[in-house]
């Protein structure tokens, strides 16, 4: 292959990388993923107890509070954009009603 082309290509991967690792793209990936699982197990164990498990609301509320804090420590921020998007759409939702 043309050098040119070979070089180009890899300074675009270089630099592709160096912004993915300024911005710490994989622990945020991270943390959406584990709030997600956690939230998954919370639904799971929801569907178990409709189903005719044995139901404590107590431990149950304290460990939904639990994972609830754990997540909202850790969580990523939103950006003002997106913030300001979100409450734009929710002022007008509960006009038009």
């Amino acid at each position: 292959m043309n050098p040119i082309v070979m070089a180009t290509l890899t300074s675009v991967g270089l630099t592709l990388k160096a912004v993915a690792n300024l911005k710490k793209y994989d622990k945020k990936t991270e943390q959406a993923n584990f709030a997600r699982i956690e939230y998954q197990k919370i639904l799971d164990e929801i569907r178990f107890y409709v189903r005719g498990e044995a139901f404590d609301e107590k431990v149950f509320l304290d460990r939904l509070k639990m994972i609830d804090n754990c997540i909202t420590d850790h969580c990523m921020e939103i950006p003002l954009s997106v913030q300001r998007k979100y409450e734009k759409n929710t002022l007008n939702y509960r006009f038009s009603k």
